[in-house]
């Protein structure tokens, strides 16, 4: 691994605190997938197009 962060430019201490950041990133982004999925599964989601959204916001 410090063969591995040193190509990088980086302490070793730096690139496993980044590594260990990113890993936690991926968690969160594939729970919040997870989490839209089953919404959708279930009908639980609405979209909105663009038009209404503008109207929503009071831009239209």
């Amino acid at each position: 691994m410090k063969a591995y962060a040193e190509f990088f430019g980086m302490t070793l201490s730096g690139f496993l605190k980044t590594s260990a950041i990113e890993k936690v990133e991926d968690m969160l982004d594939m729970q919040a997938v997870e989490e839209y999925e089953n919404s959708v599964r279930q009908d639980n989601n609405k979209t909105y197009t663009y038009d209404e959204v503008l109207e929503e916001l009071g831009l239209k």
